[in-house]
C-alpha cells in the first residue's frame, strides 16, 4: 500500500496549534509520542504537526521531542503554522531581519525530525493592515518567500503557499493566484498547496488543481469535510466532492502527500472511519 494519507496532529489533548504549554504537565516529547502513536494505530501513514510546536521549545525541549520523532513508527514529513501572528510578514511592522532568524530556525528544527514540507498559510501574519497597500504587501510576501527559498534549499525543505479562504486571509485565496506566484518566483523550493476546504468556500474549481500538478508546482495537499470534519464522516450532509478531487489528482499524476485537517469531538473515532473513507475513494479514482 502507497504511503500517501496523514493526519495532522489536532485531536486528543495535544494540540499543537495553540501553541501552548500542556496544562497537565505532561513535557512535549511525551505528548508528541503519545500523539503520533494514536494516529499510528489508526493506520495513518504520517503525521502533520506545526512549526512552532517545535520553534517555542528550549534546545533541550526540541531535542527530546526529536528522539521521540526519530523513534516513532511514523513519519513526519510535513508541518503547518509557520509563523506566529505576532511576526509579521507584510506592514509597516514586518522586519525581513527576524522573519530570516525564524525561517532558518524553523527548518533547521523540521529537517532534523525529518520534515520535507512546510505550509505557509499564517493569515494572522501575512494578512494585509487596514488601509496597507497590496502591492507593497505582496512584494513582503515575494521577498519572505525568496528568504524560504534559500534557507529551503539549505535546509532540503520545500514551502507550499497555502491559499485561504477570505473569511481567513485577505491576500492569496485561490491556489491559481498561489501558483501565478510561484510561478513569477520560480524557486525550485517554493511551491503550492492545495486545501479542499478553502477551494470549497472560494467555490474555486478543482481543474486549478490539475493545472498545478501539471505545471509542476503542487507540493501539498489537505483534505477537510465542510466545517473542518473529517470527510466522510458528514452523513447525509452535502460534502465536498473528493471522489472528483481524488480522480483529477490520480490523472494528473500527483505523487505527493495528503493530510487530513480536521477537528472533531470524537476525532480519534472519526480519523479512523474518514482514512478508510478516503482510501477506499483514492483506489477507486484509479485512471484506467
Amino acid at each position: 500500500m502507497e504511503k500517501r494519507f496523514g493526519c495532522c496532529l489536532t485531536f486528543g489533548s495535544f494540540v499543537p496549534q495553540a501553541g501552548d504549554r500542556p496544562a497537565d504537565g505532561r513535557g512535549a516529547a511525551e505528548q508528541v509520542g503519545e500523539s503520533l502513536a494514536a494516529l499510528a494505530d489508526i493506520g495513518y501513514d504520517f503525521a502533520e504537526m506545526t512549526v512552532q510546536s517545535l520553534t517555542r521549545l528550549t534546545e533541550d525541549e526540541f531535542e527530546q521531542v526529536r528522539r521521540t520523532i526519530a523513534a516513532s513508527a511514523l513519519p513526519v514529513p510535513a508541518f503547518n503554522s509557520f509563523i506566529p501572528a505576532e511576526l509579521k510578514v507584510t506592514g509597516p511592522a514586518a522586519s525581513v531581519l527576524d522573519l530570516e532568524r525564524h525561517v532558518d530556525l524553523a527548518m533547521r528544527r523540521v529537517r532534523a525530525v525529518g520534515g520535507e514540507i512546510i505550509v505557509f498559510g499564517s493569515g494572522g501574519a501575512r494578512n494585509l493592515p487596514d488601509g496597507f497597500s497590496r502591492d507593497e504587501g505582496m512584494k513582503q510576501i515575494e521577498t519572505f518567500l525568496r528568504i524560504c527559498g534559500k534557507h529551503g534549499a539549505v535546509y532540503g525543505v520545500t514551502v507550499a503557499i497555502e491559499p485561504l479562504n477570505a473569511k481567513e486571509s485577505n491576500i492569496i485565496r485561490t491556489v491559481r493566484e498561489a501558483a501565478e506566484l510561484a510561478a513569477k518566483l520560480d524557486l525550485p523550493h517554493v511551491k503550492v498547496l492545495a486545501d479542499s476546504y478553502h477551494m470549497d468556500l472560494e467555490n474555486e474549481s478543482f481543474e486549478e488543481i490539475e493545472r498545478a500538478v501539471r505545471s509542476g508546482l503542487l507540493a501539498h495537499v489537505h483534505i477537510s469535510a465542510r466545517n473542518r470534519r473529517y470527510p466522510g464522516t458528514s452523513g447525509d450532509a452535502p460534502d465536498v466532492d473528493f471522489a472528483r478531487m481524488f480522480r483529477i489528482l490520480r490523472e494528473t499524476g500527483y505523487t505527493g502527500k495528503i493530510s487530513a485537517e480536521c477537528f472533531s469531538e470524537q476525532a480519534a473515532a472519526d480519523a479512523a472511519a474518514s482514512l478508510a473513507y478516503v482510501r477506499g475513494l483514492w483506489a477507486q479514482a484509479k485512471p484506467e
